[in-house]
């Protein structure tokens, strides 16, 4: 069904956009067992579920309520840059204030609105596996900076408390949701506050025409995808002028193909 008016007003305005409950209490479980037992003893996984998005997470990459969002804010090729968990206990924190400004023309960052359609460079998915309050300390950001033509100014860069921008927010949302938001977006993970640990995965969703992150996912992961899951992490590119007519790298393409395998090597 895609995205909302109203969806879409608050996603051009803040720059994020929450979708509550989207995974059920089965799909949390699972998912969220897997993600602590990546930190605690990954032997007792499988190869292929030792990281995300494999195992139990394979469910998150083409969600229907993801991917309905993404086709309207990205476009309809879409590829998954990278994907991490995260179990974030009381005390810690996962990075300083970042992003915002007149970075939006950048390629891979950008975001613009033109005839009535957005376009956004990469998108973040925090899948929340834990119910978040918004005193707790969960991923926070200042709402319209991902449009702002001047650089962010020092006296609303911290996290300090005291010295916090007024403009600065959080969200409250059960387990299950997903939260967007577009990297350009001026965003941080504080101190998290509550004796419950934070559980939750990020996705980087992008453009088939662009590509920021290396692929560094063990060649297990990707294999113990289905295959239309591993069209996600498909090579970034849009045409093949050597065909005629020229191909197109769709999803479709990749699931007809029989294509060597995706390179997942290391490299330096």
């Amino acid at each position: 069904m895609g995205m909302t008016d109203e969806e879409k007003f608050r996603f051009d305005l803040n720059g994020y956009l929450l979708r509550e409950a989207i995974l059920t209490p089965d799909e949390i479980a699972e998912i969220k067992d897997q993600v602590e037992r990546m930190q605690r003893d990954p032997q007792s996984l499988e190869p292929h579920e030792r990281a995300v998005p494999g195992g139990a997470s394979q469910l998150l990459i083409d969600h229907p309520k993801v991917i309905e969002v993404l086709h309207e804010i990205i476009g309809p090729q879409v590829r998954l840059e990278g994907a991490f968990s995260m179990v974030r206990e009381q005390g810690e924190r996962h990075g300083d204030l970042h992003g915002g400004g007149p970075q939006q023309i950048d390629p891979i960052f950008g975001y613009r609105v033109q005839n009535g359609r957005i376009h956004a460079g990469m998108v973040r998915v925090a899948f929340e596996l834990t119910d978040i309050e918004e005193k707790d300390g969960a991923t926070v950001f200042i709402p319209g900076s991902h449009k702002a033509n001047f650089p962010m100014h020092p006296d609303h860069m911290s996290l300090e408390e005291g010295q916090r921008s007024p403009f600065l927010r959080g969200y409250s949302c059960p387990a299950g949701s997903a939260l967007f938001f577009t990297e350009n977006l001026c965003h941080a993970g504080p101190v998290w506050q509550r004796e419950t640990p934070r559980v939750a995965v990020f996705f980087a969703y992008a453009h088939l025409a662009t590509h920021w992150h290396r692929l560094t996912l063990a060649p297990e992961i990707i294999a113990g995808l289905s295959r239309e899951r591993q069209a996600y992490f498909r090579e970034p590119w849009i045409a093949d002028f050597r065909t005629n007519p020229a191909t197109s790298n769709t999803i479709e393409r990749f699931l007809e193909k029989d294509e060597a395998p995706i390179n997942t090597e290391h490299q330096p």
